[in-house]
């Protein structure tokens, strides 16, 4: 029982739900940018969870052992550069890399890593390193001047071979096809008003057997308060069809699917945790210029399955340009020409 207290959900899930979900919400612009435009953004995400949630949704406290897990906590710290061109009248590509810095305070740290080496990730200090790429492409299938329809495909690559058994993990290090649609637009009924939604399916890379593929809807409604100022709320869900759940004592850890549990699949829990999730937050975004832009985020866990509930602030600055041709500028805000021009 002592071993096994060792394997619960860690930040590796908290990791690659929030950067995967930066990256899909700087993808899920429905507008897309002129052909020849270039929007760089530059971003830092702040994460701290304590504690873990289980199959049942239920937080564990620190009222009995295998209830140590109540006693964990994890802060990481992320910087992520995001990419995007217009190549075409109706195709964007994009690109981005995170680099994500965690420690962990708690009682129970993995001492051994994937491959059974001694691990110090876990030694209350920070260890950081690249994630994974997003890369992607964007196809503008619907525009009119009130509404946009754009599905597109994403694959997400580890950098590299980075540990993926610690319970301050940067990622799953799993390969992922995602497809899906942004559909956005502005209210007529509230000038100002915009709205935007995603939907997206993530073919991901198997392993033990375990394929943890997962359902994502992130949405936002927001708010041009001032042609440069605009506000917004946000939200972020999950569901994913396979893969290890946390059922507490006294097995701990079983496969969703009804395979029995191997040395392998202990292994392997933090990759193939079946998390699933719904955040809501808020946001708030500044044109600087006609070219830059700030914004900040902070998103709390409202419920959750299968992971240690985490708290995120992100800030960030957006910088827009044109490299060749002339089209209608995309704003820095993530609404093509700004609020009032539509």
């Amino acid at each position: 029982m002592a071993v096994q207290l060792r394997y619960g959900a860690t930040c590796a899930v908290v990791c690659s739900a929030l950067l995967c979900g930066f990256a899909s919400s700087a993808a899920a612009q429905a507008f897309i940018p002129a052909p020849g435009q270039a929007v760089v953004s530059a971003s830092y995400q702040s994460v701290r969870t304590r504690g873990q949630h289980g199959v049942t949704g239920q937080w564990f406290s620190n009222a009995a052992q295998v209830d140590q897990l109540g006693q964990d906590e994890t802060e990481s710290h992320a910087v992520i550069w995001y990419v995007e061109y217009g190549l075409a009248k109706r195709i964007a590509v994009h690109a981005s890399l995170p680099y994500v810095q965690g420690k962990y305070h708690g009682p129970i740290p993995h001492t051994e890593g994937f491959d059974g080496q001694p691990s110090n990730l876990d030694d209350g200090t920070y260890h950081g390193t690249f994630q994974d790429f997003y890369i992607g492409t964007r196809f503008k299938l619907l525009e009119s001047s009130r509404f946009a329809l754009t599905p597109f495909v994403e694959v997400i690559i580890p950098s590299h071979q980075y540990e993926s058994l610690a319970q301050t993990a940067v990622g799953r290090d799993l390969r992922a096809l995602v497809v899906g649609a942004a559909a956005g637009g502005f209210a007529d009924f509230l000038p100002g008003l915009h709205f935007q939604t995603r939907i997206s399916y993530a073919f991901v890379e198997s392993a033990v057997g375990v394929r943890p593929n997962r359902t994502g809807i992130d949405s936002s409604v927001g708010y041009f308060v001032t042609p440069r100022l605009a506000i917004q709320f946000i939200e972020t869900f999950q569901v994913t069809r396979d893969g290890i759940d946390f059922i507490g004592a006294p097995e701990l850890l079983a496969v969703h699917n009804g395979t029995p549990m191997t040395d392998e699949h202990f292994r392997n829990h933090d990759r193939l945790t079946r998390s699933n999730f719904l955040n809501f937050g808020a946001g708030v975004s500044f044109e600087l210029t006609n070219s830059v832009g700030v914004f900040a985020t902070f998103t709390k866990l409202a419920w959750g399955k299968n992971l240690p509930p985490p708290r995120a602030i992100t800030v960030g600055m957006n910088w827009s340009f044109q490299t060749r041709g002339s089209g209608s500028r995309a704003s820095v805000n993530g609404s093509p020409g700004g609020a009032y021009a539509r």
